[in-house]
């Protein structure tokens, strides 16, 4: 439970308020990583930073929560962002929270529609929305693998 909580507090306080999409599956952490890397890559993306949360949280007195962020992209989302509005580079890469929790690794991303006002009807409102169902079919795809 405070794995959960400090993982919702890392995604809130990172600027984005809205809901998560989350996926959980029963798998250790490094099997979590390689099959969202698997996902990522039938999505054209791959994982360009994995930032362990828990070493740090474990030198200054705090129990390990079992956090990894995993940031994924790809050189076309940003030669689109660029192309469809420059705010959007803001957003990349894409960042995934993974919390272990006994025998399960839940995988949670932010959910884009927090920004659809700031593009109202815009090429880059576009590029979000297509942002946000991949990010719902690449969780889908993590389950699979």
């Amino acid at each position: 439970m405070r794995a959960m909580l400090l993982a919702a507090m890392l995604l809130v306080c990172s600027g984005a308020l809205a809901t998560p999409q989350i996926a959980a599956k029963r798998v250790d952490m490094r099997q979590a990583l390689d099959d969202l890397a698997l996902a990522a890559s039938n999505h054209g993306m791959t994982i360009v930073k994995v930032q362990p949360i828990d070493n740090a949280l474990v030198k200054r007195g705090y129990d390990n929560p079992h956090v990894r962020l995993a940031f994924i992209g790809s050189e076309t989302a940003v030669r689109w962002a660029e192309a469809a509005d420059p705010r959007l580079l803001n957003l990349l890469p894409l960042r995934f929270a993974l919390i272990q929790q006994g025998d399960q690794v839940l995988v949670m991303t932010d959910d884009l529609a927090i920004w659809m006002p700031y593009f109202s009807d815009t090429p880059g409102r576009r590029l979000l929305e297509g942002w946000e169902a991949e990010l719902k079919d690449l969780l889908q795809d993590f389950l699979a693998q």
